[in-house]
């Protein structure tokens, strides 16, 4: 039921339990386990259906992408070039008009080693989470532990062995997210999970029992078609991981079994109730859902980013979201949650929305890559990517980033860049935000982290039709000129064209809590023979 206010709405929600959990660890692994087949790729033809329109209108929106918009073009005498130093042969880095040049380079990198290879699957989806000694990255569905020499530590053979006590028979895992939760030293695991016969959907979550992320973990499996204790024809896709002093915040995208998108909804788990684990039909774990969110415009949200949240500790802090809308638009959403557990202290939480104007933003086009014909990279569409929320002082940001569509003025079509956008959360305004690519060139699947500094990293995916899809990042001082990011530095150069499956969809980011001033990125980029590679990259400003 929702309240509409002059400039924000309130939704409620309701709570959800299951009975169960288990403990596991890598040697509880079973040489059957261990030696299984890996999990089949196969999909339902449900799993096309990504975004909040049907897929035959969704592909037609793309088409229309490359064309050069109107609203987006603008006289030569406008655009400010920011070079990209880091190869004098390169065309130079440029941001959108109204974006002033910021001077040096993307910050150095500090270690780069190879990640996880080509599994069964396509798109990897890449995530990562940073401990004070360990890196932890996973795609779909391999999860494996490195030291930051890039020197392999543990690998369990795959999530599916990993949630094997507590997945209902015959579901398929897919779309994974990781994180360190810095303010307790837990390793966080979610994934979604989904059978077709006989239909569910689940949200699968283990947090590590110690500091240690080869060691063992409590494991629950989620039913993610209840609306907390309602019955719904709805299954999950898209997980969103969050958190913040308190809790765990998941959202994903609700679709009908039957086709179609429904809603967006958010699950919020507490911490200490996870953190103290259980196992058997006698330990019960609870959750606080909202459901059928919408933006303050009335249309549907969708892909509603719970922010991870570098704050103090004490007290009961809210806790943000944030979405844009779908396909463009000019504004974000920005969801302000009250009181997380208020389940667990007799009461219940309070999620608002309030809509954040901003520099519009459109549909991006597929990307044109070296040697890859009429195939172009999928850049998915203006979802956003992740999201942090930075507290410092009274200073209170919230960081995010997602792909964009612009017409370079004199290019043959549009291209897809990279917008990034700093939200002053107690104004509900944009401290500063910028779009950041070059003609010619199509950049892709951003992700954002700030250092302790308020430096930011960005991390992203490249391609052209002179060059692979590879893997870049960049990023800005506290100090740089505002809306302006570094000119970029290529990670790991593209090997060949890729044309057997989706990219993406997302890249990985996370903040080294050993010294609060690295920055990790873990992203996709084309392989030799037409395959998927990962690489992990630490920076520092």
């Amino acid at each position: 039921m929702i309240t509409v206010m002059p400039e924000a709405q309130v939704l409620e929600g309701q709570a959800g339990e299951t009975a169960g959990g288990a403990s596991r660890e890598m040697a509880d692994l079973t040489v059957g386990e261990l030696l299984a087949e890996p999990p089949s790729p196969e999909r339902s033809p449900l799993f096309a259906q990504r975004f909040p329109v049907p897929v035959e209108e969704y592909d037609q929106l793309k088409t229309g992408a490359r064309e050069h918009g109107a609203e987006a073009l603008a006289p030569e005498d406008a655009l400010a070039v920011q070079l990209d130093e880091e190869a004098a042969a390169e065309l130079s880095e440029e941001n959108p008009p109204e974006d002033e040049i910021a001077e040096g380079l993307a910050p150095a990198a500090s270690a780069s080693f190879e990640g996880i290879s080509q599994t069964a699957f396509r798109p990897p989806d890449c995530t990562v989470a940073v401990g004070p000694r360990q890196v932890m990255a996973a795609v779909n569905v391999d999860l494996v532990g490195y030291d930051k020499t890039g020197l392999q530590q543990f690998r369990w053979a795959n999530f599916t062995a990993m949630f094997n006590p507590v997945l209902p028979a015959g579901a398929q895992l897919f779309d994974p997210k990781l994180a360190y939760d810095h303010y307790s030293g837990r390793w966080i695991v979610c994934i979604a999970a989904r059978r077709a016969n006989p239909q569910g959907s689940w949200i699968l979550l283990g947090v590590s029992q110690t500091s240690d992320p080869a060691g063992g973990y409590w494991i629950w499996s989620t039913d993610a078609t209840a609306d907390g204790a309602t019955a719904s024809g709805n299954w999950s896709d898209y997980p969103m991981l969050g958190f913040d002093t308190q809790a765990i915040y998941v959202s994903t995208n609700q679709f009908a079994f039957g086709g179609g998108f429904a809603y967006a909804k958010l699950r919020i788990f507490n911490k200490a109730e996870l953190y103290s684990g259980g196992a058997g039909g006698g330990h019960t774990i609870r959750w606080w859902d909202f459901w059928g969110l919408r933006n303050p415009d009335r249309s549907a949200a969708f892909s509603v980013q719970p922010a991870c949240h570098f704050q103090g500790t004490g007290g009961n802090p809210r806790a943000y979201l944030v979405n844009s809308l779908f396909p463009s638009g000019s504004s974000l959403t920005l969801w302000t949650l009250s009181n997380p557990l208020g389940l667990w202290s007799g009461g219940a939480p309070t999620l608002t929305s309030t809509a954040v104007p901003c520099r519009s933003y459109n549909l991006p086009p597929g990307a044109v890559q070296k040697d890859g014909g009429t195939t172009r990279i999928a850049t998915n569409d203006t979802r956003l990517l992740n999201a942090v929320f930075q507290a410092a002082g009274r200073t209170q940001r919230l960081w995010t980033t997602h792909t964009s569509a612009y017409s370079w003025p004199g290019d043959t079509e549009a291209r897809s860049v990279v917008q990034w956008y700093e939200i002053d959360v107690p104004s509900h305004t944009i401290a500063q935000q910028g779009a950041f690519g070059a003609p010619s060139r199509h950049y892709f699947f951003p992700v954002i982290q700030t250092d302790i500094s308020r430096n930011a990293h960005v991390a992203f995916g490249r391609s052209a039709a002179d060059e692979y899809g590879h893997f870049r990042q960049t990023g800005r001082l506290a100090t740089d000129p505002p809306g302006t990011l570094q000119g970029s530095a290529s990670v790991i150069a593209g090997q060949s064209a890729y044309t057997g499956g989706r990219w993406g969809d997302y890249f990985g980011i996370g903040r080294d809590p050993s010294d609060s001033r690295t920055v990790w990125s873990y992203g996709e980029y084309a392989g030799g023979g037409n395959t998927w590679r990962t690489r992990l990259n630490a920076a520092k400003y």
